[in-house]
């Protein structure tokens, strides 16, 4: 039955489910931060993490399931609520945005139609006045939380999520405390030995590097242990019978090229779903099947609704894959890339089956950005280290290369690693050109409002919510920001941007402005770059300033980039900053303005987006001012500080 009331002049209806018969138990179990590469149910040679792939081969294998973001806050704002990041404006990382009040948790749902639903524990949802959000979605949200406190015969959808899989374990935590935190906690048996991994081909293959990527077999090896426990209760409750269990990962792997890069090793999940006797006429796929048929998280919120019996939300878009309410399958889904901690960043992506196509539109920045987070590991320093001895090939050196590629294509059946991009290639210029015209109609039809500047977005949807605000054509004119925005990259004269340098909206010379800084030309066009320079956006003057200084040292340029630096505009500091860290002959040039803001902030971390600007502050001086990168509350695990400074 549908209700309609009338809120803020704006029509919401409430789904409510129908009492059909007796509904499944649904349980999820989330790991984190997982490509399929390293599961031998996706053709790994070892064994890493046999029940879970048993439950695979007892159930159905998807191929072809992508997280919609790269990062876990994109990702899971786009499960829990069963819209694209794009729409809901929730793609940059941890921004927490406004939802308009009729976007629900979907579990909301679940909890009209009876069922018992519980998480345990993540949330990471990416929204303003998230503990409502969650209170809301849930009947339990902690460490503790499960299907054992629902009534007798109520039907459940509990939620697990395991984190021995990480990237800080995978990655970014000192050894030592990876040592602690996985290999002491598994027996020497259990243990995945260096020699033994199969190396990704875009490493380096050294000791070093190998000693690195066991990590990832190790700490999938302990969330394997830790799935087997939960399963076990499961049977003992005798529910097992009952449940239908899907196991998937929130995004890809948790190490350079993988989480925070927009190409199918950052999208790409395993993701299995198990059914029990009872419901396995409720698969379309029947049982012990591989499918190839493409699952987005979008597709996750209509689909649990629709196995439960309930009315899906006309908000969510994705398609329900299962249940009385499934559709066809669809020839594409799509992934995103947005500013993710420290580090800038605006990519598009269109998964075609065989293909995946991405959109790069900041080609300046090279594939593994200056980054805190990532910084800190050791694998990074190697990585960063090989490539300033020369110790790379061309595909490992591409994770540091400036610039970088505007598109990727790549074959997905035959390079299961992406390592060529078929781009350039003769052969595959219609399926560039068809997959490139994909993508940009998925970014006007969506309306995606991550084409304007951070705060722009911030402001224009200050009154309602991002989701709301793109809405407004006047507040959104994707179709002429696109425009621009994809030339980028492409178009080669300066001549061609410098209209658009002029225009009355911020966001379309924005794009004129980030398009002629990436050329990287100044010859018989200084004038309207100088004008640029005291444009009314702080991120036109960013964009011109950088180009008129690294081209010509001009002192004019020098003192906007200053202001700006130092400035109380926490978004004009982080991005004027993030601007400099790419200029090694020159960045040292503003090292008093990095000082100064280094000395305002103090040793204290401030929330927000003022950590970013602090992150950026400390990425200077690593880089360029050879100080110890590190988290304070991860110092007692390293031997010796020194060991954190720059060795490249």
């Amino acid at each position: 039955m549908r209700q309609i009331l009338s809120v803020s002049l704006l029509c919401v209806i409430l789904y409510s489910c129908h009492n059909k018969d007796e509904k499944p138990n649904i349980l999820w179990i989330t790991i984190e931060d997982t490509s399929p590469h390293f599961m031998a149910n996706y053709g790994n040679s070892i064994n890493t993490t046999p029940t879970m792939d048993q439950l695979g081969q007892e159930g159905v294998v998807f191929t072809n399931a992508f997280a919609p973001g790269a990062v876990c806050s994109s990702s899971r704002s786009s499960i829990i609520t069963g819209c694209s990041t794009e729409a809901l404006g929730t793609g940059n990382h941890r921004s927490k945005y406004k939802l308009p009040d009729f976007i629900k948790g979907f579990p909301y749902y679940l909890n009209e139609a009876g069922y018992f639903t519980t998480n345990n524990v993540k949330t990471d949802y990416n929204v303003q006045n998230e503990q409502a959000f969650i209170k809301e979605a849930w009947h339990e949200n902690s460490q503790k939380a499960g299907w054992w406190n629902r009534k007798e015969g109520q039907p459940f959808f509990s939620v697990f999520n395991y984190n021995s899989c990480h990237q800080s374990r995978t990655m970014t935590f000192p050894w030592a405390l990876y040592e602690n935190e996985i290999l002491k906690r598994l027996s020497e048996f259990d243990h995945i030995a260096a020699e033994d991994i199969e190396m990704p081909p875009f490493y380096r293959d050294s000791e070093e590097m190998r000693k690195q990527v066991s990590r990832v077999y190790n700490s999938l090896r302990k969330t394997d242990h830790e799935v087997q426990l939960l399963l076990d209760r499961l049977e003992k409750d005798g529910l097992k019978e009952n449940t239908i269990i899907f196991v998937y990962a929130d995004h890809g792997q948790g190490i350079p090229r993988g989480k925070c890069t927009s190409i199918g090793f950052g999208h790409r999940v395993p993701f299995y779903i198990w059914f029990p006797e009872k419901y396995k006429h409720l698969s379309p796929w029947g049982v012990q099947e591989i499918t190839d048929e493409l699952i987005s998280f979008e597709d996750l919120a209509p689909t649990i609704l629709s196995l439960a019996g309930c009315d899906i939300p006309e908000y969510m878009k994705g398609r329900p894959f299962m249940g009385s309410e499934r559709k066809k399958p669809v020839p594409y889904v799509f992934g995103s890339r947005n500013r993710l901690d420290d580090t800038p960043g605006l990519e598009r992506t269109v998964f075609y089956g065989r293909f995946v196509y991405s959109r790069n539109f900041y080609p300046h920045l090279p594939v593994q950005r200056y980054q805190k987070y990532a910084d800190v590991s050791d694998i990074v320093r190697t990585i960063r280290k090989d490539a300033a001895e020369g110790l790379l090939n061309e595909v490992q050196f591409d994770l540091v290369k400036q610039p970088r590629a505007v598109e990727y294509l790549f074959d997905l059946k035959n390079d299961k690693w992406e390592l060529n991009n078929l781009a350039d290639h003769s052969d595959y210029q219609e399926d560039l050109e068809r997959l490139g015209k994909v993508v940009s109609e998925r970014i006007v039809q969506v309306k995606d409002i991550h084409f304007l500047p951070e705060e722009l977005m911030l402001e224009r949807s200050q009154n309602s919510s991002a989701y709301e605000a793109r809405l407004q054509s006047n507040n959104l004119p994707i179709a002429e920001i696109l425009e621009v925005a994809d030339m980028v990259g492409r178009e080669k004269k300066t001549q061609s941007f410098l209209p658009y340098l002029k225009d009355e909206r911020e966001e379309i010379r924005y794009w004129a402005a980030v398009g002629l800084n990436f050329i990287g030309q100044t010859k018989g066009i200084e004038k309207p770059l100088k004008d640029a320079l005291r444009d009314s956006s702080s991120y036109v003057q960013a964009e011109m300033a950088t180009l008129l200084y690294k081209t010509g040292k001009n002192t004019e340029a020098k003192t906007v980039l200053n202001q700006l630096i130092i400035g109380a505009n926490k978004y004009a500091s982080h991005h004027a900053m993030q601007q400099v860290l790419y200029l090694p002959e020159l960045a040292n040039d503003f090292k008093t303005e990095f000082q100064k803001v280094k000395d305002r902030y103090g040793e204290n971390r401030v929330p927000g987006f003022d950590y970013n600007v602090q992150n950026s502050v400390e990425m200077f001086f690593y880089i360029y001012d050879n100080h110890p990168l590190y988290y304070s509350r991860d110092k007692r695990w390293i031997d010796d500080i020194s060991k954190t400074k720059k060795s490249w």
